[in-house]
């Protein structure tokens, strides 16, 4: 098995994929540094602002103008909130690397004739199995790291001491949002193994994000309730309430459910993958 991650990081770092995502993520990073205000890709607008200082001045201000530049200016001026911490809120950004890294992984594998050469070869499905998902955690906590550190030293160079949180605090926030980063990863290498093709695999995990937060307020609209509480569960959501200091009991679901994530899509992803024809 140690083998095979070995080959899938060869493999990977030796094609352009996982560098072109990189500069992506880097670019964004830079851009979210610059214009001191993180961005995310999804529908649900969360609360991950509650360590903004507002002011009335700056408000005012920044409603008179439209150039980047002189909002920095006034920002840096009179504003003073954890740039790099409401970056970290918006890391449902990160999914969307995630399924680069799990199709270069896993997908083109079982696309073509690979993953039956590899599985013929005296390789268990379990091992295969195993060796794909610790090959995606592995390059996902790089992800994750690089994401968040890069976010923190750049804003730091870039804005101040005055609109960062400090290491510790990323530190600890990243180590709370793993359970449920991992969970995610769980999910998209159950996928893959579930729908295989790259076409079928991209057109479900693409759009899911997205489709989830529709369905639940759609649901939530034709039954006339509070959909409040159900998003609080939300990945997006979740990702944004631990940076804004959540209670114990919301850190304690919020483990279990990234745990739950973890163990209950392998094991779906597994069973599909043990009963399926590798052409």
């Amino acid at each position: 098995m140690l083998n095979m991650i070995k080959a899938d990081f060869y493999r990977i770092f030796k094609g352009k994929s996982i560098y072109i995502a990189l500069i992506i993520l880097l670019s964004l990073i830079s851009l979210s540094c610059f214009t001191m205000s993180p961005g995310h890709i999804g529908i649900v607008a969360t609360d991950d602002t509650s360590d903004v200082v507002y002011d009335e001045e700056l408000n005012q201000k920044l409603s008179d103008t439209n150039s980047i530049i002189e909002t920095r200016r006034l920002v840096k001026e009179y504003g003073s909130y954890p740039i790099d911490k409401l970056q970290l809120g918006a890391n449902i950004n990160l999914y969307y690397f995630f399924i680069i890294i799990v199709a270069i992984v896993l997908v083109t594998d079982l696309s073509t004739s690979t993953a039956k050469n590899t599985l013929s070869s005296a390789i268990s499905r379990k091992r295969y199995y195993a060796s794909k998902l610790i090959t995606c955690l592995l390059l996902g906590t790089g992800l994750i790291l690089i994401n968040n550190y890069v976010s923190y030293f750049l804003n730091l160079i870039m804005n101040g001491s005055k609109f960062s949180s400090g290491i510790l605090e990323i530190t600890k926030l990243t180590l709370l949002q793993l359970p449920i980063l991992y969970g995610i990863i769980s999910l998209l290498v159950c996928l893959g193994f579930c729908f295989k093709k790259s076409a079928n695999f991209n057109s479900i995990t693409i759009p899911l994000i997205i489709l989830i937060q529709l369905i639940i307020m759609g649901i939530a609209s034709l039954f006339h309730f509070d959909a409040s509480q159900l998003l609080n569960y939300e990945l997006q959501y979740i990702l944004a309430n631990l940076v804004t200091n959540p209670t114990t009991a919301y850190l304690i679901k919020t483990t279990l459910l990234g745990l739950i994530y973890i163990v209950g899509f392998t094991t779906i992803g597994y069973t599909v993958f043990k009963k399926s024809e590798i052409k």
